[in-house]
């Protein structure tokens, strides 16, 4: 695993181009689109192109004064794009050139090979893959090694993935983890509800709520909530259930729901832009995922509003929830699991309060979105030449 240290030489603004898929909507956009914009504009001059279109997220780019366009191409477009990334990376000059999704990775790479940029660096966020990787992707991976500098990643969980699965040099990783920024969730310990805000959901002073957010998605596993919901109101029969999300398996998820006969207990919310306020609703927050998830942005912002969790134990989750302090882990599709802690929480105000405390607490201190750019920054100086041997903060 790559070290991390002091400052040995500088020359100027270390010029960094992103590449990308797109900017659509989701944790790794959303992680690209926080951290570029951020970074320190004395040390770093960053850029960004998409291969497809722009996203939804694209704005936020120009808004943090950051150089980046489109090239409006498909996969099958894959010569076009690979001129287009070459001269454009022949324009720029960059430093570096960081890649992130499957196409990006190889075409983005290939592009810098050709175009003589200085450094390569491949940014993975996930901790599997849903479907098995073809032979020749792994095939093109292997080729694309000598040119690749560096492998980022974003949870210690992920290191199995990248050095079994993918078999990424062990020496060439370097893990920075997510973060949140706490200024942009106001959390005072022992707040009260916003009962009116509850209602509008039609939840009653008084209901406990449990709540997730995630994709309505297979990998998700809202399929193991919802029964986990149906022991959970066995129990605690007032309970009310938050789905935040949406995606291609609501239909199905509704339904279930209904067979289960927890559809009175359970809203959901569809896709919301005030995640935050949602998040001050729950007494607990639950994510299921049974794959790919490494640092997940829903448990960083759970956490930032103060919130216990109880999480299934996949990819760096467990480095993020401290067991019994700030939360728990489950096994992947275990609802009884699921909801054992979840019961015990919500029979327990008082220790649900302190645990989220506790959570707040460690995302100030071991999640915060300035440490995770800090530790970014020090890896591309690191990766670039311009540091030396210690790690990350």
């Amino acid at each position: 695993m790559t070290r991390l240290a002091r400052s040995v030489r500088r020359a100027g603004p270390l010029r960094v181009l992103y590449v990308v898929p797109d900017l659509e909507v989701g944790g790794a956009e959303r992680h690209a689109t926080t951290v570029l914009p951020a970074l320190d504009r004395t040390r770093f001059s960053p850029s960004m192109v998409c291969i497809g279109t722009e996203g939804a997220l694209f704005p936020a780019l120009a808004k943090g004064g950051v150089p980046a366009y489109a090239l409006h191409l498909s996969r099958r477009e894959f010569p076009k794009a690979l001129i287009a990334l070459v001269r454009e990376m022949r324009r720029t000059r960059p430093d570096i050139v960081i890649t992130r999704g499957y196409n990006a990775e190889l075409l983005g790479r290939v592009a810098a090979a050709i175009a003589r940029v200085p450094r390569a660096i491949v940014w993975v966020r996930n901790c599997g893959d849903l479907t098995p990787r073809g032979r020749l992707r792994g095939v093109l991976d292997r080729m694309l090694d000598p040119v690749t500098s560096a492998y980022y990643g974003v949870a210690y969980g992920q290191m199995p993935y990248l050095t079994d699965d993918l078999r990424y040099p062990p020496s060439k990783i370097t893990i920075i983890q997510n973060g949140a920024d706490p200024s942009l969730h106001s959390f005072t310990p022992g707040e009260a509800r916003d009962d009116a805000f509850a209602a509008t959901f039609g939840i009653d002073p008084g209901d406990p709520v449990v709540g997730i957010l995630a994709v309505l998605r297979p990998e998700k596993d809202h399929t193991s909530f919802l029964h986990a919901a149906r022991r959970v109101l066995d129990v605690v029969p007032n309970a009310r259930f938050l789905v935040v999300g949406d995606g291609p398996l609501r239909g199905t998820l509704e339904g279930l729901a209904e067979t289960l006969g927890v559809a009175d207990r359970v809203i959901f919310t569809g896709s919301r832009s005030d995640v935050g306020a949602l998040l001050k609703l729950m007494d607990v927050f639950t994510l299921t995922s049974y794959t790919i998830e490494c640092c997940p942005n829903a448990l960083l912002e759970a956490m930032a509003n103060g919130r216990p969790a109880v999480c299934t134990a996949v990819g760096g989750v467990p480095e993020m929830i401290e067991e019994g302090v700030t939360g728990y882990v489950v096994p992947t599709h275990d609802p009884a699991a699921l909801a054992g802690h979840v019961i015990a929480l919500l029979q327990d105000p008082a220790r649900a309060k302190e645990m989220g405390v506790a959570a707040r607490h460690r995302l100030e201190t071991d999640f915060s979105i300035e440490r995770s750019i800090r530790n970014a920054e020090i890896a591309l100086e690191t990766t670039a030449g311009r540091r030396t041997s210690t790690s990350c903060a």
